[in-house]
């Protein structure tokens, strides 16, 4: 729901910044068009499972304007600036949805405009979904995470699953009430110091089934997220989606606290 909300405000102010630039009456059209073909994203992985798969390596999205003054808002609002790849991005994240690697291909097609009946019939988008992923997946790694900084639930986590979350709460609702995350690895505040400099929504790591190794992405957090291995520290920048590749024996920070990644071998 909160990314609806900030994508009718986006829209808003798309929409005004586009009288100011061209100086010419706009409409919500291009939002309109926006907010249908997200909503066609949605119904792609909404029914593949928990956790969520984006069942797609390819997204090719053409954009078809009515007319030459359209393919101009079309340029401005969906294009420029890759303002539509990065809402699709946020999407998949506000909806914990995983993805490998993930191409996304926005084209204006403005050379022939269709005329009468045609223009208004005519689709102004059509999206061709491309390179399926193929549903059986190798087997998931066991991990021990070892708690070295700060206090969570518990002091070693065993865990064999391909998506963990890292926050300050276990679950966390939007302003309606709604569970929008559940965190797998938690540091309630309760006025520990430590604790105190993770967030909510704090990071999450991931397992990479193509490259057969966890990554771990910081999501926005204020202190930041950050690796040290044999003694050099690796930041992770923050909204990356690729998010950075973990090694067995890692010291993952979260602010302040930390725990050890480890990779459990079978012969272990």
């Amino acid at each position: 729901m909160m990314f609806w909300n900030r994508l009718y405000k986006k829209g808003l102010k798309t929409i005004r910044s586009f009288l100011e630039t061209f100086g010419q009456k706009s409409t919500a059209t291009t939002q309109e068009i926006r907010e249908e073909i997200l909503r066609r994203l949605e119904s792609v992985y909404t029914s593949t499972g928990d956790p969520k798969l984006f069942p797609f390596k390819k997204i090719a999205i053409r954009l078809q304007p009515p007319t030459r003054r359209a393919a101009k808002e079309f340029n401005f609002d969906l294009v420029k600036n890759d303002s539509l790849k990065s809402d699709i991005y946020e999407l998949l994240k506000h909806d914990q949805v995983q993805f490998f690697d993930l191409e996304i291909s926005v084209e204006l097609h403005e050379n022939s405009f269709p005329e009468g009946k045609d223009r208004a019939s005519a689709s102004p988008f059509e999206i061709d979904f491309m390179e399926p992923i193929v549903s059986t997946r190798p087997e998931i790694p066991e991990l021990r995470l070892e708690i070295l900084k700060g206090t969570a639930e518990q002091p070693l986590y065993q865990i064999t699953k391909d998506r963990l979350l890292v926050g300050c709460l276990p679950e966390v609702h939007d302003l309606e009430g709604r569970l929008v995350r559940k965190n797998n690895v938690v540091f309630p505040h309760e006025g520990n110091e430590v604790n105190a400099t993770v967030g909510t929504m704090h990071a999450r790591i991931w397992f990479d089934f193509k490259k057969q190794e966890f990554r771990v992405m910081d999501e926005s957090s204020r202190y930041g997220t950050r690796i040290v291995r044999e003694g050099h520290t690796i930041e992770v920048p923050p909204e990356n989606p690729s998010g950075v590749g973990l090694r067995s024996g890692d010291e993952v920070h979260f602010g302040q606290a930390c725990f050890r990644f480890m990779v459990v071998n079978k012969a272990d």
